[in-house]
């Protein structure tokens, strides 16, 4: 066995064994090509020899390798080496556990936000035939940036189908069902998503009280009665009375993220329970059985109006003002009394007194149809002939072409050639 361990381990470098958890060991290294710190999970029991479960074992693997999802952390190795199965994937280097931080107060939205981004990686992988169903605040990292990382998919089923899986240890994470042993699947997951967002809002873990876990707002007063419901449904003992898949259970839950969280109502001291009937209860729930103890306020007494509200009461009692504005008038008045008042008057520019003051224009002349000339009628202008063109011998008025020189041959020259 420990030879195959080396196997395995061979060619890593700065190894270190981190721990022994339930059914694998665990190792931290770095990767020598990419130089990345990485996370090895070694099952330290060999396949057997049943051809299903080999099967299954080898479909497994190749899902685990193609998970690639922004919420996921990658894996670079997913398989087995002589039977011996292993997980390799990159190690956080800049962030934290989202356990180590459940002690601090967390707000509604980024808790939300958070579960939300795991949500979303389980959802890719159930398109990958994989079933997380060990979900904890130890498989999940937040990084510096605010991106969530899930961890261990099919880490469970690995441990299952290797045979190294005892009982598994008491978790208030895990789905009732899966810590009886029963087969994981995405109603147990939609548990684990609850259980977790539980942790960050009251920062305790969620306990059953009389079969039902209390709602997160009895330690949270800023948690809406929306969110109240969403969870406690999540949480329920019985699979059946559950969200049918995270899909569901997120949408149920981004709803209840934008509805205002209630005020704590105040509660009467010295109340009594009205469920176990235990007595001085001062808070918002009963303290033994965990029953709400809202009651409605007290009626506010009728108070004395003060010179202040009466002036203002006197001054919208007055009747509304109505004024309408037209062409040369306005109307006034107060209620649904009107009045006119004229504020514009048009000027007459001429009228019957002026108009004699204006002479009459004088008449147009009036030309008969005689003194026209009917087209074609009239006496035609003479117009004179156009000169003749003058004729032109051109061979007679162009100088003459000299004479081309003749170029007679030297017989002297011939001589001297």
């Amino acid at each position: 066995m420990r030879d195959l361990i080396r196997q395995i381990l061979q060619g890593y470098k700065s190894l270190k064994l981190e721990g022994q958890e339930e059914g694998y060991v665990q190792f931290s290294g770095q990767d020598p090509d990419s130089r990345q710190a990485v996370s090895i999970k070694i099952l330290p029991r060999v396949i057997g020899a049943d051809p299903k479960i080999a099967e299954r074992f080898d479909d497994l693997a190749r899902a685990i390798r193609q998970l690639n999802h922004p919420n996921i952390a990658p894996v670079r190795k997913a398989g087995e080496e002589a039977g011996l199965p292993y997980i390799v994937s990159r190690a956080l280097e800049k962030g934290h556990a989202l356990a180590a931080k459940l002690d601090q107060p967390w707000a509604v939205d980024t808790a939300a936000d958070v579960v939300s981004q795991v949500g979303l990686a389980l959802e890719h992988a159930y398109n990958k035939g994989i079933v997380h169903g060990g979900l904890t605040p130890d498989n999940i990292a937040i990084e510096d940036g605010g991106r969530v990382l899930v961890t261990d998919f099919g880490l469970d089923e690995m441990i299952d189908l290797a045979g190294v899986g005892a009982k598994k240890a008491a978790s208030p994470y895990l789905a009732p069902e899966r810590m009886a042993g029963g087969a994981a699947d995405a109603r147990a997951d939609v548990y684990s998503l609850a259980a977790i967002l539980y942790s960050m809002l009251t920062k305790r873990k969620p306990q059953a009280v009389a079969g039902r876990v209390p709602p997160p707002s009895q330690f949270n007063p800023t948690v809406s009665q929306r969110m109240d419901e969403v969870v406690t449904r999540a949480l329920a003992h019985n699979p059946a009375d559950r969200y049918p898949d995270v899909k569901t259970f997120l949408t149920a839950l981004g709803a209840s993220t934008v509805v205002p969280a209630r005020q704590a109502p105040e509660v009467a001291s010295g109340q009594t329970c009205p469920n176990c009937g235990a007595e001085d209860q001062t808070a918002r729930f009963c303290r033994k059985c965990g029953a709400r103890l809202d009651q409605p306020r007290p009626a506010v007494p009728p108070q004395r109006p003060t010179k202040e509200s009466t002036v203002e009461r006197s001054v919208l009692d007055e009747p509304i003002q109505v004024t309408t504005v037209e062409v040369g008038r306005v109307d006034m008045g107060k209620g649904i009394d009107l009045g006119d008042t004229v504020i514009a008057r048009p000027i007459e520019v001429a009228g019957t007194d002026l108009d004699v003051e204006f002479p009459e224009p004088l008449p147009m002349p009036e030309l008969g149809a005689d003194l026209w000339v009917a087209a074609g009628q009239g006496p035609a202008i003479a117009m004179p002939e156009p000169p003749p063109m003058p004729s032109l011998d051109w061979a007679e008025a162009a100088p003459p072409m000299p004479e081309v020189p003749v170029i007679e041959d030297d017989p002297a020259s011939e001589e001297s050639v």
